[in-house]
């Protein structure tokens, strides 16, 4: 299978000292060159950094088609741009992703999405983990910006009791 992945999974992941669970469930992910500058470069003082910059699963890849890049930051912004058009030349099978703007762009796309709580909920129901609630909860306490609606519908899915009114 191949997989594509932004920043903010990784970010996420990585905020929660879990990118291993990353691989877990995808032996390889590839991200383009502009994720990795952002996560393991700039990025080079949070946490997961090192983890990523030595990864031997987390391939860095280039960019071929650097118009498509450039045609897709009129409304995305570069890794995110750079992620779509790796995707299409891989022929990903899946992205992962969680900004609203590039998942509208890459459902139009034809692609597979996935984020990062639907990566939890999948982990759950692979016996990964036992509840996506703990790790929702960690996530929004480190400041990871996630809608309501969006934690509302992952908690469903998950089988789980919806957040407390």
């Amino acid at each position: 299978m191949i997989v594509v992945a932004d920043s903010t999974i990784l970010i996420g992941l990585a905020k929660l000292g879990k990118l291993t669970l990353l691989k877990e469930i995808f032996p390889k992910v590839s991200i383009p060159e502009e994720v990795f500058r952002e996560v393991a470069e700039r990025g080079k003082d949070k946490p997961g950094s090192g983890l990523i910059k030595e990864s031997t699963w987390i391939e860095k890849k280039t960019v071929k088609d650097k118009t498509q890049v450039n045609f897709l930051m009129g409304s995305l912004e570069r890794g995110e741009a750079a992620v779509l058009a790796l995707a299409k030349e891989l022929k990903a099978d899946l992205i992962l992703l969680d900004e609203e703007k590039a998942r509208k762009t890459a459902v139009i796309a034809g692609f597979n999405l996935m984020g990062l709580l639907g990566l939890f909920i999948l982990a759950k129901n692979i016996g990964l983990i036992n509840e996506v609630r703990p790790l929702i909860n960690e996530l929004m306490t480190k400041k990871f910006r996630i809608s309501d609606k969006i934690i509302e519908e992952a908690l469903k899915k998950a089988g789980e009791p919806p957040i407390p009114l």
